[in-house]
């Protein structure tokens, strides 16, 4: 029997073995109190003079976890180092893994689910108060005992061992199924990464399988990218959440407090919200997912020829999967904007142009629509902000429907030249007018029952970014679609 901490701690028997570590059967000898104690393993690759680097790393931040106080963190009651090896010792958690309990019972109902979402929300709220990005959330690291919080393992460790020099490696820190699109083109830590990984774990309590895994890395990486799941919750405020979390752009993504109102909705509400809307069928990780606009797909194609997580061979693999899947018949100007010819330009139902900007008729930088495409909210000259309330199913009444969004320019973080309100107009009204004639609008005369409204930014929202470094969505253009004459919708008019 293995002994470490200067004999202080017997490692019994090993409990799990992952990729960043061997997690281990304990006991501390000097209270007799059974531990579970994680033995860190640098992943291969790293040279030999740069361990002692990761190391010092994985102690710093297993210290800063080590001082959350939250009941969803599992509590780390010591930190052990000798010679090259790490051993982090943490509480003892009698329970299986999310992973195991879904594939054991089968999707969570919608009350369990919404109080693990409750729970787990207020572990990575702790966390990144404390200036912790976990990086690593997923339904293999939620303990969920029979009685008490869930618990949420591993805070800090993939932080600590996510490096520039190490990812050059070619290892990828985390599981790439519960990767944020930003994340996997290289952008900037951030909890927005925690949030959308949330919102993928959610999907795999409440659907019983991975949103995005797939049976090869590369085509796991094209689904996160390109891909926006839609679960088969009854319409509500818990399909709201996982939806919200999910957002690809960061900037649109579901905030911490939003999702904290959704999830006091979801368990104040009687309703079963997570029965599926039509009968249980058996799903797998490669079923066919609701497929993206033309301009999603090209965004998102674009944002993984710049990641630097994956190796060249994966990049091309995905490119070839998506000209053969998309055959995309675009061409891309000087500008940067994506251009498809014999589009229509424009249709009796398209409302004026609005401009969106500081300087616009929507005096703002990015209409947020909190996870959800169906608003009370009108797109006009001077209209409000989007606010949460405005935000509500697509089964209650509401004003328009996102019908759309195109990407202006694919250089998202580039200072790229502002266009002219003409050609971003042009290139909406196309993108737009398509889509409004597509089958992805549903009805029977549509230009006379319907309308809808292109909404492009000026050119100082253009060139705006956020004060944490991000660009903001003043590169895109969105399009919506309501109602003809005024009055409200009462259902979805977006086909899945």
């Amino acid at each position: 029997m293995r002994e470490v901490g200067n004999g202080r701690y017997q490692l019994i028997r090993e409990l799990g073995r992952g990729g960043m570590g061997a997690v281990w059967l304990g006991r501390d000898s000097m209270i007799d109190r059974e531990v579970a104690i994680k033995e860190l393993m640098v992943p291969g690759g790293v040279p030999a003079d740069e361990r002692a680097v990761y190391q010092e790393r994985v102690l710093r931040e297993a210290r800063i976890a080590g001082r959350l106080a939250d009941p969803a963190v599992v509590t780390v009651y010591d930190l052990i180092k000798e010679g090259d090896q790490i051993y982090i010792v943490m509480e003892l958690i009698k329970a299986p893994t999310l992973t195991e309990l879904v594939e054991r019972d089968g999707p969570l109902g919608a009350k369990a689910a919404a109080r693990l979402a409750a729970q787990l929300l207020s572990a990575l709220e702790a966390a990144h108060e404390s200036g912790v990005v976990h990086r690593d959330v997923k339904p293999g690291n939620v303990m969920v005992p029979a009685k008490g919080s869930a618990k949420l393992t591993d805070f800090g460790i993939a932080q600590a061992l996510d490096d520039p020099r190490l990812t050059a490696t070619g290892t990828l820190i985390g599981s790439p199924a519960y990767m944020s699109p930003e994340r996997l083109s290289a952008g900037p830590a951030s909890p927005a990464w925690d949030l959308w990984a949330l919102g993928a774990t959610l999907f795999f309590a409440t659907e019983g399988y991975g949103a995005f895994e797939r049976e090869s890395t590369s085509a796991t990486l094209l689904a996160v990218m390109t891909e926006r799941p839609r679960p088969r919750l009854s319409p509500g405020p818990l399909a709201e959440l996982i939806v919200g979390l999910l957002e690809p752009n960061p900037e649109l993504r579901l905030r911490a407090p939003q999702a904290q109102r959704l999830i006091e909705r979801a368990l104040g509400s009687g309703q079963d919200l997570a029965e599926p809307v039509d009968p249980p069928t058996v799903r797998t990780p490669a079923s066919p997912r609701p497929a993206l606009s033309a301009a999603e797909r090209k965004h998102r194609i674009g944002l993984i020829l710049s990641t630097t997580l994956t190796s060249l061979v994966v990049i091309g693999a995905m490119v070839l999967l998506y000209i053969t899947v998309f055959k995309p018949t675009f061409t891309l100007g000087a500008t940067g904007q994506t251009t498809e010819p014999d589009s229509p330009a424009t249709s009796p139902a398209m409302q004026p142009v609005l401009t969106l900007g500081p300087d616009g008729d929507i005096k703002d930088t990015t209409l947020r629509t909190f996870g959800n495409d169906c608003l009370t909210w009108l797109p006009a000259k001077d209209a409000p902000k989007i606010e949460t309330s405005d935000d509500v199913g697509c089964y209650a009444p509401h004003d328009v429907e996102l019908m759309d969004t195109v990407l202006a320019n694919s250089d998202v973080e580039k200072d790229v030249p502002y266009p002219s309100v003409e050609e971003l107009t042009k290139l909406g009204g196309t993108e737009c007018t398509r889509t409004f004639l597509s089958s992805k609008v549903l009805g029977e005369n549509k230009e006379s029952t319907l309308r809808y409204w292109v909404v492009v930014p000026t050119a100082e929202a253009w060139k705006m970014r956020t004060s944490n470094g991000y660009r903001s969505s003043s590169r895109l253009i969105y399009c919506f679609v309501g109602k003809a004459d005024g009055s409200q919708l009462t259902e979805p008019i977006m086909a899945d």
